[in-house]
């Protein structure tokens, strides 16, 4: 019995170092992804106006379709979410007040971390999906800057955003990228298409705002970035065909599918989607209605970064 024990003993004492080492290594990788820096990409100084209507274009992104306040809530505070083993996720408090950007946050900051998803000490964000952002023209940036400069600011303290032990060996396999590590830093940003209800401005708006759940075909499938947890994102080629432009912004406002059924809020955000006029609601409708129908989950945002 005694050699027995002694075996078991030794046994444990190698895997419990096995494990030791393994998630110092975990640990290690994950910290050296996460510390990477990319000191030679800048941000962009665009020229931001202040008169109303700028400002007014600015509020209208964020909290519409623009979906910014799906992330930082409405009033732009930030919000957190125990994900458990994964991670604790936090979006950052991005008004000026305590606890947000600081007094000498610059447009150059912003188009760092919203188009190339870098902050400001140059290491890559995760969760902030600069990937299809980096599609919104220096008009839309400079007004959503303006916004910033003048909503009203929250003191909200917010801790940092956090990958537990799950989402670190995650990390480290490659089924989680830092935004900086997929962006395209040489993307041209486009021109914003005159802003009316139209299929070009419905494009500009989608790039936007749905691109990133809904995959760069709208064939839907998993959410990339999402909870866990979340229901795959519909494929909007298909979906669309039942909508008319009418019961397309009901849904927008509502979340009430055209067959009567209710979205789960949580992964489609309704909440802030609902804030679309009606001609962005129009200008939507006409592009993603007119998509040509694609098979369901026929792309993958993972498998794209992956190749590129």
């Amino acid at each position: 019995m005694k050699p027995f024990l002694k075996w078991l003993g030794i046994a444990l004492g190698i895997l419990v170092l096995v494990l030791v080492v393994f998630a110092g290594y975990i640990f290690w990788q994950a910290s050296s992804i996460m510390s990477q820096t990319y000191p030679d990409i800048k941000g962009k100084n665009i020229y931001v106006p202040s008169d109303s209507a700028t400002v007014a274009r600015g509020r209208q992104l964020m909290r519409g379709v623009g979906t910014c306040g799906a992330c930082h809530g409405l009033d732009l505070s930030g919000q957190e979410q125990d994900m458990g083993p994964f991670a604790y996720y936090v979006a950052p408090n991005i008004t000026f007040g305590k606890g947000g950007l600081p007094a000498n946050y610059s447009i150059q900051d912003l188009d760092l971390i919203v188009r190339h998803g870098i902050k400001r000490d140059k290491t890559g964000a995760l969760i902030m999906p600069s990937f299809h952002l980096n599609r919104i023209s220096d008009e839309d940036l400079a007004a959503i800057y303006a916004y910033l400069k003048t909503a009203p600011k929250v003191d909200k303290e917010r801790p940092n955003f956090s990958l537990g032990p799950i989402g670190k060996m995650v990390l480290v396999q490659g089924g989680l990228l830092t935004e900086a590590a997929i962006t395209d830093h040489n993307f041209k940003s486009p021109k914003r298409p005159e802003i009316a209800p139209t299929a070009e401005y419905g494009k500009y708006l989608a790039e936007i705002a749905c691109m990133g759940c809904h995959a760069q075909n709208y064939s839907g499938g998993k959410v990339f970035e999402g909870d866990p947890k979340w229901p795959s994102a519909a494929n909007l080629t298909k979906h669309m065909k039942h909508y008319t432009n009418e019961s397309f912004a009901h849904f927008l406002k509502t979340g009430v599918r055209a067959d009567g059924t209710v979205v789960d809020t949580l992964a489609m955000p309704i909440y802030a989607t609902k804030f679309a006029d009606s001609l962005e609601m129009a200008a939507l409708f006409s592009y993603l209605s007119a998509l040509p129908e694609q098979p369901d989950s026929s792309f993958s945002w993972h498998e794209y970064f992956s190749k590129h």
